[in-house]
């Protein structure tokens, strides 16, 4: 089935829930992104790839479980926010479906910073592991931050730029931009990803490129 299509059918069900069950939907800032709620969404990507997500949330706690590159990976995070003078804490974990590599975890923790009425950075730190090659793995480091600028009348903009080096020489570079807009409890992001990447360990050196995305997000 043509994938744009089966994107609209997987949407129709949960808008329709949605506006059945908004009157019970809690107030969320789906920008934040240590905001901590339910979730069911899907994204579409200009390559044609086609991947959903849903997240679990009680108390501070969320377990989100996401598709990744047209469903060929499966991203799993658990995530405690506001831990600490509003420092939060998570674990993730990229599954490979398809290939014998790229499979990684990884445990970090994230700030919140208000830097004004519009601007909030959102720091990120994290240590991990990646699989370069079938069964050679490497130790990793990221930093990055997340940028929110509310824009007014439910838009947001966010400029999320993270850097991960590792063993031999391995270097990453992952910048994320979108326009997002919310409504109630249902947003809509548009926007654009690319990466860089670097590993002396196999002579691999890919250029800055990226895909542009379509994404709906459904809070409950």
């Amino acid at each position: 089935m043509n994938r744009f299509w089966l994107f609209c059918l997987y949407l129709a069900p949960t808008i329709g829930f949605a506006q059945s069950d908004s009157n019970q939907s809690k107030a969320v800032d789906m920008a934040d992104p240590t905001a901590v709620y339910s979730s069911v969404g899907a994204h579409l990507y200009t390559n044609g790839d086609l991947d959903l997500s849903a997240g679990f949330a009680w108390g501070k706690n969320m377990l989100a479980v996401e598709s990744k590159q047209g469903m060929d990976a499966l991203n799993v995070r658990y995530a405690h926010m506001n831990l600490w003078q509003g420092v939060g804490v998570y674990a993730e974990s990229t599954l490979q479906l398809e290939n014998d590599f790229g499979t990684s975890a990884s445990i970090g923790a994230v700030s919140t910073l208000q830097v004004g009425d519009s601007w909030t950075i959102y720091p990120i730190a994290t240590l991990g592991s990646m699989e370069i090659i079938e069964d050679k793995w490497i130790a990793t480091g990221t930093v990055g931050v997340y940028n929110r600028f509310k824009l007014g009348s439910g838009f947001s903009l966010g400029v999320d730029p993270f850097y991960t080096f590792g063993e031999s020489g391995y270097e990453s570079i992952y910048v994320d931009t979108f326009i997002s807009y919310q409504y109630k409890n249902h947003q809509i992001r548009l926007g654009y990803n690319a990466s860089e990447s670097q590993d002396n360990r196999v002579n691999s050196n890919t250029g800055f490129a990226g895909e542009g995305y379509l994404e709906y997000k459904m809070a409950f």
